[in-house]
């Protein structure tokens, strides 16, 4: 162990973060503090501030070169103090940039012995922010837009350190320019990294659990991987099982990290599906990577529960899966049509819409991972799709329950599911009875029958109005693509055909009574998508009819749902009643349950609605 500056750091070594390490994650408050950390050096003329960590793994005399100028340097890599480095790096190259836009081209010299030479980066980031970092340190510009929340990150880490030497420069004035000179002597003489080698790859785990105080809080997912490392290097005392075991979780890391990178995946919330699956489906029992120490999945030391060699065997399934569930995943949260394909993209989409899927997620993993092995037929995954779907616009948007209704039976239907318990087909019929139990038919199909105030439940009334609209699409559009896509709906897209507010003396107070305004004004049988609500303001239905010569009226509109209004002469009680007919048919067919009113099989469920949603990390949002 010793005590390093940057200067000493960068002198002779070229530094790699793995791909296995999670990407940039460092935040507002890491930046703030760490630029207030350098400041206080340069204004309150502090001698050194102790900056962390750095872990480098030692290759054991083997180490890779890679030239680097004129010369071959080894290459080391970084287990611990990434986030640190690459601050610091994307610091000095905005210090250096001011400085020599200042004139101050000696500081050129400088770029090579801490930043790059030629494409050749003195720190290399990992997976798919390597190429970014290069071209902010170099440029300072991205050369595409960021694709991933590490890329992001990366760039706003940038933009922020920039932001602070603007306002620096404008704030000293004259003195600016001392500023950026003592702020490059800082950095690189006054900052003191405790360094440190590690010649077993196996001992990795062992290093640390939690970053330094100035750094972030290790994820569930890291800490897992460190105690799995931890685990191979007590228990495997044979160096070739050492090392199968090492490359195994190094490999399947990787993956998970790419794949939640992709699809701005929760790392906590996905390792609590993989716990889900793998070990127990009560959500109760779910305390963090802790609950895999236990003696019955992960013994490190007592093996009377689950012996060493099934404890390996174990180890190895779950980490080679891991990096299946992982490319699942992030199908499921962010489906695309890179990832996804025709139906299941679609109904994917849905449950999307509706703003509730993580009660869903262990299961939509499960199913999806036996649809890929062939375990599952189409048919049967669009069918559980559908089910889940008519559950979260049943139960979540239309009968407003709790938005963790039901979550622990789909959870054990999820583990169910996935170790070859219940088929899908009896898992579909399930769903629906739950619906049934959650949302029963007759109280469905009641709530519909009669006007309602369908504009104050807005979610509920914008996926109605926007599944309705590919309804009329698919019967009357030949199947094209909405012109209004769901990302552009907001409260503006919706219209009120009867206007919410009346001028007086107008043709509307003539066909509706107050009594049929109140009751009617907010239903959905009065309202539609356009595009822009305001253009129509409270003009008369003749005037917000139009012609096909107007350039905004309902019959001239792109919006299906819109531009049949064209039809009607007049928009009195009759005419919406008639509408409402037509869409309230429409919805209880749409959103109707297959099977019997009472299921058999969830006779003896006890549903379980305890309020423990903060454990869920929900990405209902993506």
């Amino acid at each position: 162990m010793k005590k390093k500056t940057l200067s000493s750091l960068f002198a002779e070594l070229l530094y790699r973060i793995p791909d296995y390490q999670r990407g940039y994650a460092w935040g507002e408050k890491q930046w703030k503090d760490f630029i207030e950390d350098i400041d206080a050096l340069v204004d309150e003329q502090v001698s050194s501030h102790y900056a962390g960590t750095v872990v480098i793994y030692d290759y054991r005399g083997n180490p890779p070169t890679q030239p680097y100028g004129i010369e071959d340097l080894e290459v080391v890599d970084v287990i611990d103090g990434q986030q640190r480095l690459t601050t610091v790096c994307l610091y000095l190259a905005v210090i250096f940039r001011a400085l020599i836009q200042q004139g101050e081209t000696a500081y050129e010299s400088m770029i090579a012995k801490y930043l790059y030479a030629g494409a050749t980066c003195r720190l290399t980031l990992n997976n798919d922010t390597a190429d970014l970092f290069y071209n902010l340190l170099k440029t300072g510009h991205p050369t595409t837009p960021a694709q991933t929340p590490h890329q992001q990150r990366l760039q706003n880490a940038h933009s922020r350190l920039q932001e602070h030497i603007d306002e620096q420069l404008k704030v000293r004035g004259t003195e600016g320019v001392a500023y950026l000179r003592e702020l490059y002597k800082a950095i690189t003489s006054k900052l003191n990294f405790t360094f440190y080698a590690i010649r077993e790859e196996s001992e990795i785990g062992m290093t640390f659990e939690l970053m330094n105080s100035r750094g972030k809080g290790l994820s569930t997912l890291e800490l897992l991987k460190n105690y799995l490392m931890h685990w191979v290097s007590r228990n495997e005392s044979d160096r070739a099982g050492r090392d199968t075991l090492t490359k195994i979780i190094n490999s399947s890391w990787k993956a998970v990290y790419i794949n939640l990178g992709r699809s701005a995946g929760n790392e906590d919330q996905f390792l609590r599906i993989a716990w889900t699956l793998y070990c127990s489906a009560n959500p109760k029992h779910w305390n963090g990577y802790d609950g895999f120490k236990a003696d019955q999945y992960i013994p490190l030391r007592s093996f009377t529960k689950r012996s060493k060699e099934a404890t390996r065997a174990f180890i190895i399934g779950f980490t080679e899966g891991l990096a299946e569930l992982s490319n699942h995943y992030a199908a499921i949260i962010s489906p695309r049509a890179s990832n996804v394909a025709g139906e299941e993209l679609r109904w994917l989409a849905k449950i999307h819409h509706t703003g509730n899927i993580a009660n869903f997620l262990p299961l939509l993993v499960a199913a999806r991972q036996h649809r890929v092995e062939q375990r599952l037929s189409e048919g049967d995954y669009i069918a559980l799709l559908k089910a889940l779907e008519c559950y979260a616009y049943r139960v979540f948007l239309h009968a407003m329950r709790r938005s963790n209704a039901g979550r622990t039976i789909f959870f054990r239907w999820g583990h169910d599911l996935f170790n070859g318990n219940q088929s899908s087909a009896s898992l579909t019929r399930q769903i629906h009875g739950l619906t049934r139990h959650y949302a029963p038919e007759k109280a469905f199909l009641a709530d519909n029958a009669e006007p309602d105030h369908w504009y104050r439940t807005r979610h509920l009334l914008k996926y109605t109005l926007f599944e309705y609209e590919l309804h009329l699409l698919k019967e009357y559009g030949h199947g094209t693509e909405p012109t209004l896509t769901w990302s552009q709906l907001s409260d503006s897209t919706i219209e009120h055909i009867l206007p919410q507010s009346l001028p007086a003396r107008s043709h509307w107070k003539k066909v509706w009574s107050a009594k049929e305004f109140e009751r009617c004004v907010h239903d959905i049988g009065n309202l539609v998508l356009t595009r822009d609500n305001a253009s129509y303001s409270n003009f008369e239905f003749a005037r917000k009819k139009g012609d096909t010569n107007l350039t905004h009226c309902y019959s001239n509109s792109d919006i299906r749902q819109e531009r049949d209004l064209g039809r009607y002469e007049d928009w009195t009680p009759q005419e919406f009643f008639q509408r409402r007919a037509t869409i309230v048919a429409w919805i209880n067919e749409r959103w109707k349950t297959e099977g019997a009113e009472v299921d058999p099989l969830l006779a003896d469920v006890e549903v379980d609605e305890d309020d423990e949603t903060a454990l869920l990390s929900e990405v209902d949002a993506v």
